[in-house]
């Protein structure tokens, strides 16, 4: 743990920045969080889609046999033979499984930075609290909540404009590896 706060320590000039752009308090903390998110999410998808990039080859692998074995249990099936169908769909449901696993772990390399900027945060403005105005007054929430909220918007518009970006392209579904080889 102590490596990674002094990682934070190192990074804390450069993280700061954003929340300095002004001079109110409360309009830096937005601007800075807002950029704080956007940078998480840019480095998390880099992350994940130079993951994809190296494992492109398991993955169309995994795919392939993935639907392999479906085609060829849907066969047995056909044939009426139950015994054939049930040991093939058996693979097929394994392939399944890692082809799913695969993406998971994928999916999570996109995370960490989010981590790290909650660590920063924490380092930085632990003592920091936001009272909720309204009928809801009297209740307090930490730094992170906004954070939280934050990088969940900037995550949902940059899943919307990651389509505009080759690099940031999705990896393809079990259709797609079959039919572009």
């Amino acid at each position: 743990m102590e490596t990674i706060n002094n990682l934070l320590l190192h990074l804390d000039p450069f993280l700061i920045l954003p929340y300095r752009f002004f001079s109110n308090p409360m309009i830096g903390w937005w601007a800075g969080t807002g950029v704080l998110a956007l940078w998480s999410v840019l480095l998390g998808e880099f992350t994940a889609a130079f993951v994809y990039r190296v494992n492109r080859g398991p993955i169309r692998e995994n795919w392939d046999r993935t639907a392999y074995y479906h085609e060829q249990s849907l066969k047995a099936k056909q044939c009426g033979d139950e015994k054939a169908y049930r040991g093939i769909n058996k693979l097929a449901n394994e392939a399944y499984g890692k082809s799913f696993f695969l993406f998971l772990a994928m999916g999570m390399a996109s995370l960490w930075p989010a981590f790290f900027a909650a660590a920063w945060l924490q380092l930085r403005f632990a003592d920091l609290t936001f009272s909720l105005p309204g009928w809801i007054g009297g209740f307090e929430l930490n730094h992170l909540a906004p954070f939280i909220l934050v990088y969940i918007a900037v995550r949902i518009t940059a899943s919307r404009v990651r389509r505009l970006i080759p690099f940031l392209n999705a990896p393809p579904g079990p259709e797609e590896s079959r039919t572009s080889r």
